[in-house]
């Protein structure tokens, strides 16, 4: 028995060294396709210190984080959003930071009224206008090295019970506001900028009740991905396909009378932190990545379940989705 028992734990230990080797030779192998593949992650690391970076949704919850992660970089910050005074208020916490932490970003923070759902009444010459009034607040006053599409807007509700009212307004930030604000300012992004998309993990795998804002991130992240095909290979398009984070999304959230809940979503505050999202975020745009999957264990095993057992995943979901009146939009 003792001498099964070793051979057992032998077998064991050489597998697992095999294992662990195979890693590292895949490992290797991929950064050796992503040297040899054109494409942002053949260029050096982004040096954010001087670039601009444009940030929509600026004033609250990751958009907030964002800008000071980018500001600690040295980056120029351009902050929108519909809340003036938040930004007016973020951009004097930023430069008050930086004078506490004994070091000073050269660049002033700019901010700028912009709400994305303004964008349906005006044609593409009056956003192309409106958008190029904004690049003069850029570092060369022309030039938007990095843009963030965060703006979004969530909404709960049944398929039959969702006005379109509700569908066209999600979709309007969602999608329409941030591919109009794309096309528009897509020439003053260079070659080696980043477009950096804070999609959902629910534009891939949607739930319900929540299927007008994971029809307008599947959107979303569709369009993005398409765009990579088409335009400049080296420009680094990262889709973030995010879970659930703790900000106030949820009680913002759109219910089928198209009011807000005023309802949070028990599973956001068990979400990350913006902190925590934000960090990661800007790592991913420093490393020229081109996907990430901001989410925990569960949520990246749903997304295997669709394509090995997709029968199962919608049982799952089916199981525990209608459990809470808040994910009914009531």
């Amino acid at each position: 028995m003792p001498r099964a028992l070793d051979s057992q734990l032998g077998q064991v230990a050489i597998w697992t060294f095999l294992g662990v080797i195979a890693l590292i030779i895949l490992s290797y192998l991929y950064k050796f396709l992503c040297w040899i593949i054109p494409g942002p992650r053949n260029q050096k690391q982004l040096n954010l210190k001087d670039r601009t970076v444009l940030i929509t949704g600026a004033s609250s919850g990751v958009g907030r984080n964002l800008a000071r992660e980018f500001y600690l970089k040295g980056a120029k910050l351009i902050l929108l959003s519909r809340d003036t005074q938040k930004l007016h208020e973020l951009c004097e916490e930023l430069e008050t930071c930086g004078k506490e932490s004994g070091w000073k970003n050269p660049n002033k923070p700019e901010y700028n009224r912009l709400d994305l759902e303004d964008f349906r009444e005006k044609t593409e010459n009056e956003i192309l206008e409106e958008l190029r009034a904004i690049c003069t607040l850029a570092k060369d006053g022309k030039t938007i090295d990095v843009l963030v599409n965060n703006a979004g807007m969530m909404s709960y509700g049944s398929f039959k019970e969702s006005p379109l009212v509700v569908v066209r307004r999600v979709m309007e930030v969602n999608f329409f506001g941030q591919v109009s604000l794309t096309k528009a300012l897509l020439d003053h992004i260079p070659d080696d900028g980043a477009i950096v998309n804070l999609g959902s993990i629910l534009g891939r795998v949607a739930l319900p009740y929540q299927g007008v804002y994971s029809a307008s991130k599947h959107a979303f992240q569709a369009y993005f991905d398409s765009l990579r095909g088409e335009e400049r290979p080296q420009l680094q398009i990262l889709n973030i396909s995010a879970g659930y984070i703790n900000t106030s999304l949820g009680s913002n959230a759109l219910n089928v009378n198209g009011k807000p809940s005023g309802k949070q979503d028990p599973l956001l505050t068990k979400g990350y932190s913006p902190e925590f999202a934000a960090k990661a975020i800007v790592s991913a745009v420093e490393d020229r990545e081109t996907e990430l999957l901001l989410a925990p264990f569960i949520p990246k095993l749903l997304l295997s379940l669709r394509i090995f057992t997709p029968n199962l995943m919608w049982w799952i979901l089916c199981q525990r989705s209608n459990q809470e009146d808040v994910n009914k939009g009531k």
